[in-house]
C-alpha cells in the first residue's frame, strides 16, 4: 500500500502525468544550467586562479568544455551567484564586462550560444533566465546580439557587450571592464588593448582556446609568464575531459590530422 497520490491514477493518466513533470522538470533545468555546473579538476583550477590572476588561459583540445567552463565563470560574475565550491574570484556588485571571439558569426555561435542559448531560446545558456533583464541585437550578422543587461545578486544590472577580433583593436577602445573573456586566441594588439580596459577597476581578462597558431604572441605571454599568483596556464587534456568516454579518445585523436593533433587532443602549441 503507497500512500502517493499517484498510484489512483489510471495507468494512462500516470504516464501522462509523467511525462509532463519531466517536461516541466527540463524546462527549469534549461531555465538555470548554472546552477548544474560541476567543472572538472582542470576547469576548477582554472577557476580558483582568478581568485588572484589578472589574466588566465585555459588551453585545452577541442570539445574539451573550454568554452563551456569560460560561459560558466561569466555567468556567475555577471549575476553574483557563486557555488558553495566556488574558491575564485567574487565581484559583489553588478560587473561591466566582454565576451569576445574571432568573428560576429564565430561571437554568435560560440560565447553567445553558450551564455544565452540558441535564437529564440534566450535563457537556456549558462546565464539563468530569471536574471536576463534584456538581450539587444547587434547589426551586420543575423542573430548576433550586442548587449546583454543581467541582474546581479546585488540588486545592480550588469552590462555584457559581444565583441570580435575582427573589429580591429580601435574597437577595443573605450571605457574600463571588470571581466574580459576571449573565446579563442585573440591577436597581440587586441588583446593588449583589452588589458588596458582592466586597469581603472583591477579587473580580469581570461581566455580559452585551442593553441593552432602555435607559440604566437600571446601564447608565449601566458605560458612564460605564468606563475599561478599574476597569471595563470592551465592545461587540459582529452583525458581530462570526462564527458569523453576513454573508450572513444583513441579514434578521436586518430581523427585529426597528424600535425594538429598535439593541439587539438592536449592542448600542446604546434
Amino acid at each position: 500500500m503507497t500512500n502517493s497520490p499517484l498510484a489512483s491514477l489510471p495507468p494512462a493518466k500516470l504516464s501522462a502525468f509523467e511525462r509532463a513533470l519531466a517536461e516541466e522538470q527540463a524546462r527549469r533545468r534549461n531555465a538555470n544550467r548554472l546552477n548544474d555546473y560541476r567543472p572538472y579538476p582542470k576547469q576548477k583550477a582554472f577557476h580558483d586562479f582568478g581568485l588572484t590572476c589578472t589574466e588566465r588561459l585555459l588551453r585545452a583540445g577541442n570539445q574539451q568544455g573550454k568554452t563551456h567552463a569560460g560561459g560558466m565563470e561569466m555567468a556567475m560574475h555577471l549575476t553574483g551567484r557563486y557555488p558553495d565550491w566556488w574558491a575564485g574570484r567574487r565581484f559583489d556588485h553588478a560587473v561591466d564586462a566582454w565576451a569576445a571571439c574571432d568573428t560576429g558569426e564565430t561571437t554568435r555561435d560560440n560565447p553567445q550560444r553558450v551564455l544565452l542559448g540558441t535564437e529564440g531560446s534566450w535563457g537556456t545558456g549558462a546565464i539563468p533566465q530569471d536574471t536576463i533583464v534584456e538581450a539587444k541585437r547587434g547589426r551586420g550578422v543575423a542573430d548576433l546580439i550586442d548587449i546583454v543587461l543581467v541582474r546581479h545578486a546585488s540588486g545592480g544590472i550588469s552590462r555584457l557587450g559581444f565583441k570580435r577580433y575582427d573589429q580591429g583593436r580601435e574597437a577595443w577602445q573605450g571605457p574600463a571592464k571588470h571581466v574580459i573573456w576571449c573565446d579563442e586566441e585573440p591577436p597581440a594588439d587586441v588583446y593588449g588593448e583589452a588589458l588596458a580596459r582592466l586597469t581603472a577597476t583591477r579587473g580580469m581578462i581570461y581566455t580559452t582556446f585551442t593553441p593552432l597558431k602555435g607559440m604566437s604572441e600571446v601564447v608565449e605571454r601566458l605560458m612564460l609568464t605564468a606563475d599561478g599568483v599574476t597569471a595563470a596556464d592551465v592545461n587540459m587534456t582529452i583525458e581530462d575531459a570526462e564527458h569523453i568516454p576513454a573508450s572513444e579518445r583513441a579514434r578521436i585523436v586518430a581523427a585529426f590530422p597528424e600535425h594538429e593533433r598535439e593541439a587539438r587532443a592536449h592542448g600542446v602549441p604546434i
